[in-house]
């Protein structure tokens, strides 16, 4: 056993925060929170003194792509004619670079993040060797391969995608993926190519061909969750098929969050992506040619579509697309700082990356708060971030990160 005292502690459940509180932990899981007298620690545990610093649950990123470099100035790494530099050996080089990413993602407080597209023989094993304790990393969760029309997003990446037209070849990929090992299934669905000109704005698969795969994935007890931004009517018909994730979101009407609002649809709005792919337009390292305007559209759609979320009383999740160009791991804080700029609350944006971020996942027994019998997944942070989200992004101010009831980030002096 081991005790956190003298906390102040943010639960992630809204709830104001409570001083001079305590935390005690059995193995990899919470057996009390409260005054520390209150809770007959044995002797001799081990004490932490926190000396009224905050306690937060471990932060949670609903959408990454651990594998992907998001720096616009990375070497690329070319394949050749060498015959030992075929795809496996890039697939591999990615791999060690995912083990890093997760590693610097653990280390700025996030303590579970989920993979939407990669190749099922790359991120499933990283998620069980994680979990088996070989390798220190968050708790991974993964889709593996995504599921995408002909000529839709995904595509240009055939070694993480599977294409599939009408309901039948959906549902089979579906199965193809639950029989794989994926806790989520990830759908291109509700868009096309946003980037590729010919596609720009349209929807992507029909609401009666995804109904079917999300019945399915349903049945076998995972969530969907689908890309669907640039087009109203391919969130619409998303959310019309039932699936539990709109992921990106911009641009969205009131109609479109309305339907999210009733049904308990989740929005992960990755705001990170607009500004920091702003940012290298400008720096002329953009590596979509043609769809700029497209960008700065998106960006200006983005706040509007949180708003909205808020007005409406939409639930979101916090999700940062971690390797998109720009989006780095490790720096998964800043969309805490972008859903505080375009109007949520410190608190409401702290419940996205915790509560709802659990819930989001499926896994609100385990995680998300810090209660009796949840996993042992809290961050110390020197600073309240109630008062200014920001300390969030500065790792000298989280002295300590804690997963399963071990710490795994000690910045103390």
């Amino acid at each position: 056993m081991q005790l956190l005292t003298n906390a102040r502690l943010l639960d992630g459940t809204g709830a104001p925060p409570r001083p001079n509180q305590a935390v005690l932990i059995d193995g990899n899981r919470i057996v009390g929170v409260g005054a520390e007298a209150s809770l007959n620690p044995p002797p001799n545990t081990p004490r932490i003194d926190l000396q009224g610093k905050t306690l937060l649950p471990g932060l949670i990123d609903c959408h990454v792509h651990i594998w992907g470099n998001p720096d616009p100035d990375a070497k690329p790494q070319r394949q050749t004619r060498i015959p030992i530099k075929d795809n496996a050996y890039y697939k591999a080089r990615n791999l060690l670079f995912a083990l890093q990413a997760a590693q610097d993602t653990l280390a700025a407080g996030f303590t579970t993040i989920q993979d939407l597209m990669a190749p099922n023989d790359m991120v499933f094993p990283l998620r069980d060797a994680i979990a088996e304790g070989e390798f220190v990393g968050p708790r991974l969760r993964a889709s593996g391969l995504c599921i995408t029309l002909t000529g839709g997003h995904g595509t240009e990446y055939p070694e993480m995608a599977i294409v599939a037209d009408g309901p039948q070849e959906i549902l089979k990929a579906v199965r193809q993926q639950v029989a794989a090992g994926a806790d989520v299934i990830k759908y291109m669905g509700g868009t096309r190519a946003a980037f590729s000109p010919p596609f720009r704005g349209r929807p992507g698969y029909t609401t009666e061909e995804m109904a079917v795969g999300v019945e399915e994935a349903h049945r076998a007890g995972l969530r969907v969750h689908v890309h669907a931004h640039s087009s109203i009517e391919g969130i619409k018909n998303s959310i019309r098929a039932g699936v539990d994730s709109i992921e990106h979101g911009f641009p969205m009407d009131d109609e479109a969050l309305e339907m999210m609002a009733e049904r308990g649809t989740y929005l992960c709005p990755t705001l990170s992506v607009n500004p920091a792919a702003l940012d290298i337009i400008e720096r002329g390292r953009w590596a979509f040619p043609g769809s700029e305007k497209q960008v700065r559209y998106l960006a200006e759609q983005a706040p509007k579509m949180i708003e909205g979320a808020k007005r409406i009383g939409v639930k979101i999740a916090l999700g940062t697309d971690a390797a998109m160009p720009g989006v780095y791991h490790g720096g998964n804080a800043r969309e805490l700082e972008l859903l505080v700029e375009y109007g949520l609350t410190p608190m409401d944006a702290l419940v996205a990356a915790t509560r709802n971020g659990a819930e989001n996942l499926g896994m609100l027994d385990d995680i998300g708060t810090i209660e009796e019998g949840k996993l042992a997944d809290m961050i110390v942070v020197d600073g309240d971030p109630l008062d200014d989200i920001r300390v969030l992004k500065d790792l000298s101010c989280i002295p300590l990160v804690i997963k399963d009831g071990a710490i795994v980030a000690d910045r103390r002096m």
